[in-house]
């Protein structure tokens, strides 16, 4: 049975959980997966070695989403790293 929450209605998900971003784990079937079961799937594009392949990972994960009503985001990481992405 669907959660109502004020996130729930924003996000537009059945149950007030959100994947974190996670380096190496964050990847299109994982985010795909929790988007699939209603809770708001996270990709991570620290872990995308260029913005190309963080495009392919958002198409990935739109494509195995198909039809259905899940929703993914994109983790963003905005702290300072030793190898500064693109």
């Amino acid at each position: 049975m669907p959660i109502a929450t004020e996130l729930t209605r924003l996000l537009g998900i059945k149950y007030p959980i959100v994947q974190g971003g996670m380096q190496w784990v964050g990847t299109p079937p994982l985010a795909a997966s929790v988007a699939l079961s209603g809770a708001l799937g996270m990709l991570t594009a620290l872990t995308q070695p260029s913005p190309d392949a963080l495009r392919e990972a958002i198409r990935e994960t739109r494509n195995r989403i198909g039809g259905s009503p899940g929703r993914f985001g994109v983790n963003i990481t905005l702290l300072p790293s030793i190898n500064p992405p693109d």
